[in-house]
């Protein structure tokens, strides 16, 4: 059997292209809110460990790539651990387009779901949102005034990458992954004050953190580098 180019089905057509994903201009907006760390434990994988009670909402439009088509995403981050090593897992992610949706899912294990992304600027603000089956899950409007709030470290991000088995319930793949960014480029950065508002789903049960304190909020301009990863255990 010849040994083919592309491990990306279909190998006459990829889904999307090989690593590295050059992603040349992102704007991106951030909530920081202090939850119930049952209740943060609850949306984690079953082998990780809680690793704070500071975590991140955000949205993020995506202008140019080099990789991938350009898409927008919004999603929730959980501070984390897992046997010594600290960081912090996507627990949930929306995507708006294909390709990104299958990269993340097929290589590093992010659980990433298809969703209705809005980005909005206006002078002094933002508006984020994320809907899904009909539920806002997501709704961020961020307001600048330039408050300082200790930001916590998000990195690096700590997935689970499972692959259904085929022939019987239960998993075919299933590894523990650790992934960075690479040549990470802050161009603006600015703090500011938001509202995190988010509708009950059974689907999508971010809303299930309850009412949280919001601690601080960030609108980010930058660029950065996504490559592979580290399979750190195999379960």
């Amino acid at each position: 059997m010849s040994k083919y180019e592309y491990s990306i089905l279909p190998e006459y057509a990829p889904l999307y292209p090989k690593l590295p994903y050059r992603y040349l201009d992102y704007q991106k907006v951030s909530v920081y809110c202090r939850g119930d760390r049952d209740k943060m434990q609850k949306l984690l994988p079953k082998e990780f460990e809680v690793a704070g009670d500071i975590f991140e909402v955000f949205v993020l439009r995506n202008n140019k790539i080099d990789g991938l088509d350009n898409y927008s995403e919004g999603g929730l981050i959980i501070p984390c651990a897992y046997q010594g090593i600290t960081g912090a897992c996507m627990s949930f992610e929306y995507v708006d387009t294909d390709d990104a949706l299958c990269a993340g899912r097929e290589i590093w294990g992010y659980p990433k779901k298809l969703g209705n992304i809005q980005f909005t600027e206006q002078e002094n603000s933002i508006t984020g949102s994320v809907r899904r089956k009909g539920k806002e899950i997501i709704h961020i409007h961020f307001e600048e005034d330039h408050n300082d709030f200790e930001q916590p470290n998000l990195f690096p991000r700590l997935q689970v990458k499972r692959m259904p088995h085929p022939e019987r319930n239960g998993t075919d793949i299933n590894t523990i992954i650790k992934n960075g960014f690479y040549d990470s480029v802050i161009k603006s950065k600015v703090n500011g004050k938001a509202t995190l508002n988010w509708e009950e789903s059974v689907d999508d049960p971010l809303a299930s953190l309850g009412d949280v304190e919001v601690v601080g909020a960030t609108y980010v301009v930058g660029a950065f580098t996504l490559s592979y990863g580290e399979i750190i255990d195999k379960l």
